[in-house]
């Protein structure tokens, strides 16, 4: 990559997330259904419904999180913290990085379920020990 931001020199930058820039959105692959036959059911409303209830459900958890932790009013000086927020970095910059890398106008995705969550995973590691 030639306009590396100075932030990200570091970092590893090859990591495969599952997603692709791509000039226009994916074709679909699944069969149409006739949604008279679903008796009412809106498909693409229910997988809304379903990611929505997942962000809710994964915003709950960090709002928990952060009731938790009350204002935190003393500065960062223990190494061991500043480590550890280094890390925590290593993990979130190079995924961000790689989702704004391209100016593709869509991204495709398939899988990502599993890959936020070991995402997920790695950062709750960091930050709860």
């Amino acid at each position: 990559m030639a306009n590396i931001p100075d932030y990200m020199r570091d970092f590893d930058l090859d990591q495969d997330y599952g997603f692709t820039p791509v000039t226009s959105k994916p074709k679909d692959d699944t069969p149409s259904v006739d949604p008279k036959l679903v008796e009412g059911t809106n498909l693409e409303l229910s997988k809304v419904k379903a990611d929505v209830k997942d962000i809710k459900s994964m915003m709950n958890e960090i709002m928990e999180i952060v009731n938790e932790k009350e204002t935190i009013t003393k500065e960062i000086a223990s190494t061991e913290v500043k480590e550890r927020f280094k890390e925590i970095e290593k993990v979130i910059l190079p995924f961000l990085y790689n989702l704004a890398k391209s100016d593709e106008p869509y991204i495709h995705w398939p899988n990502r379920g599993p890959i936020i969550k070991a995402q997920i995973e790695k950062v709750l590691k960091l930050t709860r020990g």
